[in-house]
């Protein structure tokens, strides 16, 4: 199925401006059926859009294999027929909204952050997308591990996937439409929503040369300046519902509630049921 940018629009008008204002474009070729890279770009690292994939998260796998996509490169395609989200549910891909994956740098190999990054890695992520939208005029928060809130409501989603040593981080935002509650499984937390940002304007190409851009440097921030100790006590202050009383659901038989204390330093949801506390590693949480 071969694309040419020029028809992008088509999928959705959010596309128009984005393509004229970051092209030319130029065909990146390597076998891919539908391939082509922002030439235009300030992104220091490449922006690939493609018409229509499967996922980008395993177009991107494929294209770090093949050597074509390295450090902080990101794909980013107009429709994805299977998109997926924690646990591999299906992730709804509305047409004008943003499907992407990027490549995450190799983690560090000394320091605090050697040892803690890979318990943390999905905070890591969702930090820093928070931290960009946040830069962009949005007020977010982080439903825990990694779902993104607006005022409440979900408008974004991230998963991370480890192919050959090499994590890429997927990540879906509802810029132009989102799913209705009818549409949503029937065990949605939230109910979804279009995201705000005031200080931002383009589509999906455009918001994804932000994330890069802008998130390269909030991730070497990071790593230099905050130690992780003090990360989990920052991610914190973004999570939705902390201090509050939620459900939590451990597997289809256990469910109870508990207030939302915190965080562990590797990257649990800590509990608080009457004196006790206890850590979540794996299971789902719901307002009250």
């Amino acid at each position: 199925m071969k694309t040419a940018p020029e028809g992008l629009e088509s999928v959705h008008p959010v596309w128009d401006s984005d393509l004229q204002e970051l092209g030319p474009w130029t065909p990146l070729g390597g076998g891919f059926p539908v391939d082509f890279l922002a030439g235009n770009s300030s992104v220091d690292s490449s922006v690939v859009v493609v018409g229509a994939c499967e996922t980008t998260m395993e177009l991107a796998s494929e294209m770090v294999q093949k050597g074509q996509l390295g450090e902080w490169g990101a794909v980013l395609c107009a429709e994805q027929f299977s998109g997926r989200g924690q646990l591999r549910r299906p992730w709804k891909s509305l047409p004008g909204n943003l499907h992407a994956s990027i490549v995450l740098p190799s983690p560090p190999v000394q320091g605090e952050w050697a040892e803690a990054m890979p318990h943390l890695l999905p905070l890591v992520a969702g930090y820093v997308v928070a931290e960009v939208l946040e830069g962009l005029g949005a007020s977010i928060e982080i439903k825990w591990p990694n779902d993104i809130l607006q005022n409440g409501r979900k408008v974004g989603g991230i998963l991370i996937e480890e192919r050959n040593e090499v994590s890429i981080v997927g990540l879906g935002l509802n810029l132009t439409d989102c799913p209705k509650d009818v549409e949503l499984r029937e065990d949605h937390s939230v109910s979804a929503a279009k995201i705000t940002i005031p200080s931002f304007s383009g589509g999906p190409v455009k918001l994804l040369e932000n994330l890069v851009n802008r998130g390269k440097n909030v991730y070497a921030v990071m790593l230099d300046e905050i130690p992780p100790t003090r990360f989990t006590a920052m991610v914190e202050s973004k999570l939705a519902w902390f201090g509050r009383t939620i459900l939590v659901r451990e597997g289809d038989d256990i469910s109870y509630e508990a207030v939302l204390s915190g965080l562990s330093q590797n990257g649990g949801l800590v509990l608080r049921r009457g004196e006790k506390e206890t850590v979540l590693y794996s299971g789902s949480i719901f307002p009250l």
